[in-house]
């Protein structure tokens, strides 16, 4: 099967974010297949929109709609048979998912019927030649580890934290084929009652979108409540550097760095922030960096794409109001 050299992804259906997901996993897939020598496929269960001009764009050349009247409902156990099932009759090298919660939950299943492994939440995806390797972070983000499988089927998830989308040169004709299926009872083994979203506040700061980070130029009780509050407003997570937990004020699992996490959030708030080499490395998959700090020489300055020369304790409760301001009067 070594031969086999298409990729397919799986198609996310919930979530508001689910078409930025999309259009990160369906680049990476289409980088993937060119540098194989293969085409990009996609799948959708059931009776979600399929998006074909999105999926055109992307390089996408065949969408395979998985039909069965059990998959109107999530469930991890039916919907990684089910795809199983449809692949029985597909010529794949890498099954593709993002690594969110359904992602994450149907990549090992899928893998288990495939009779193969699952490397998840990879922060890189490498070809050499018919060789593919995966970048994963381990403990916490401080180290990294590189996978590559012996022999295909391979399953895997990403981060979609970690890649940029980018549509593919001139546009794809699509070929749509649905794949009905029958999905026996016994398969059926729990039912999904209701959906709990993640408290941006509590998740852990590796999958936070948005991370205000608090420095040592944060470290009194007073400022770390506006910084708290900041985040509250921003739908944010609290991350900080060693001097800050060293100190008792945050617990070590907020600690971003060499020595703490890597992240990869959307918006970085770096508020007070030195700047040091082991904190720089910890953010450097960032997509926006915003820093405030009282010293203009700070070396955050030199990695954040916009940088604000003022005292915390002047503006935060400026800011903090202002963002108020903005929501009562239903602009935020």
């Amino acid at each position: 099967m070594k031969e086999t050299k298409d990729v397919v992804v799986y198609l996310e259906t919930s979530g508001e974010n689910r078409e930025e997901i999309n259009g990160k996993l369906l680049t990476v897939g289409n980088r993937v297949a060119a540098k194989l020598g293969g085409c990009l496929s996609a799948m959708i269960m059931g009776d979600a929109a399929d998006e074909r001009n999105m999926l055109e764009r992307y390089g996408v050349t065949t969408l395979y709609r998985v039909e069965n009247s059990l998959l109107l409902q999530y469930s991890g156990e039916v919907f990684a048979w089910a795809i199983a099932k449809a692949l029985e009759h597909i010529s794949f090298r890498l099954f593709l998912f993002a690594h969110t919660d359904r992602g994450s939950e149907i990549a090992p299943r899928l893998a288990w019927y495939l009779e193969t492994d699952a490397v998840t939440d990879c922060v890189d995806v490498r070809v050499a030649g018919d060789d593919i390797s995966y970048e994963k972070l381990v403990y916490g983000g401080q180290f990294g580890q590189t996978i590559s499988f012996t022999s295909p089927p391979e399953v895997a998830t990403i981060r979609p934290e970690a890649f940029d989308k980018r549509e593919a040169e001139g546009s794809t004709p699509l070929t749509l084929r649905n794949v009905p299926i029958d999905i026996p009872g016994h398969i059926v083994g729990a039912a999904s009652l209701e959906l709990v979203l993640p408290d941006y506040a509590t998740v852990d700061i590796l999958y936070a979108k948005r991370i205000i980070g608090a420095g040592s130029g944060c470290a009194n009780r007073q400022l770390l409540d506006l910084v708290g509050e900041l985040a509250d407003l921003l739908e944010g997570s609290v991350g900080t550097t060693r001097p800050v937990v060293d100190e008792g004020y945050l617990p070590k699992d907020r600690m971003i760095g060499q020595t703490g996490k890597t992240v990869a959030p959307e918006l970085y708030l770096a508020l007070g922030l030195s700047g040091s080499p082991h904190h720089v490395a910890g953010i450097q998959q960032t997509k926006t960096i915003l820093a405030v700090n009282m010293d203009p020489r700070a070396s955050i300055f030199n990695t954040s794409d916009t940088g604000f020369v003022s005292d915390l304790n002047i503006l935060l409760p400026r800011l903090i109001d202002r963002i108020k301001q903005f929501r009562d009067e239903g602009l935020a």
